[in-house]
């Protein structure tokens, strides 16, 4: 197996370069932008988590858990974008990133309901530094959808809410957590930024309601100002007229 001075970042980056080529994630930023990010976030997790265990409890291979941690970071997506197969990641990378791409990625050949089912009892039983990266992925992801909901509103509700039950449920799942204070905090943190998504939900929706009662009151004081006016142009119609019956009443009257 491949140890961390083995791996090429450079190869990974390429691979993962080619395989998401101009896709976009559900929360519509570039899918190669964002696995950057997944890998840059779980990094930072790995490196904080090592670094609180005690000396006697942090592994000997902590330098190539990292690396793979990065590496994965890069590929997580790859699986559920590119028709490619598992010997492919295991070629650039390693068994281990490979089998830890897998674990993060969903089966699409089954209906949605027992796809996530199947994803999050896998996740739960995953390595450490596995789950590390699913907590990066739903950070970056929540991140996404704030920054989708503020330029979109109402537009990104529906693929948003959708998205957030997901990654809601995902989160349940890192059963490391449990085991691993850093990981906590960083469970927590996503646990924040999901309710952040809630809540903007809510406001856009709270907007969304606003915007279309102003818009009912404004047709409804539109129309009560164009009856209003109609109504003063039959007044002064009929008042032409009346002055005009007056007028002949009078001629006719001075005639006789």
């Amino acid at each position: 197996m491949k140890k961390a001075d083995d791996l090429s970042l450079e190869k990974t980056m390429h691979f993962a370069k080619a395989c998401y080529e101009s896709k976009q994630t559900s929360a519509g930023e570039e899918l190669l932008q964002h696995c950057k990010k997944v890998a840059h976030q779980a990094e930072t997790i790995a490196q904080k988590l090592y670094q609180d265990l005690q000396p006697e409890y942090i592994p000997e291979n902590a330098k190539d858990s990292i690396t793979a941690i990065v590496h994965c970071g890069l590929l997580h997506d790859v699986l559920n974008v590119k028709a490619c197969a598992f010997e492919n990641i295991a070629e650039i990378a390693n068994v281990q990133i490979a089998a830890m791409v897998a674990t993060l990625s969903r089966d699409f050949r089954l209906v949605e309901t027992k796809r996530d089912m199947e994803f999050r009892g896998r996740l739960s039983q995953s390595a450490v530094g596995t789950q590390i990266v699913a907590v990066a992925d739903i950070i970056c992801t929540a991140k996404d959808l704030l920054k989708g909901l503020d330029a979109a509103g109402m537009g990104a509700v529906s693929k948003s809410k959708k998205m957030l039950a997901q990654l809601d449920g995902d989160l349940l799942a890192v059963h490391a957590a449990n085991k691993y204070y850093m990981l906590r905090v960083y469970v927590h943190a996503a646990r924040n930024l999901l309710i952040d998504v809630s809540q903007k939900l809510k406001a856009c929706r709270q907007q969304a309601r606003m915007e279309k009662a102003i818009l009912q009151n404004t047709k409804k004081l539109q129309e009560s100002v164009a009856a209003k006016e109609k109504e003063k142009k039959i007044k002064a119609k009929d008042k032409t007229l009346e002055v005009r019956y007056a007028r002949k009443r009078n001629i006719r009257t001075d005639a006789e």
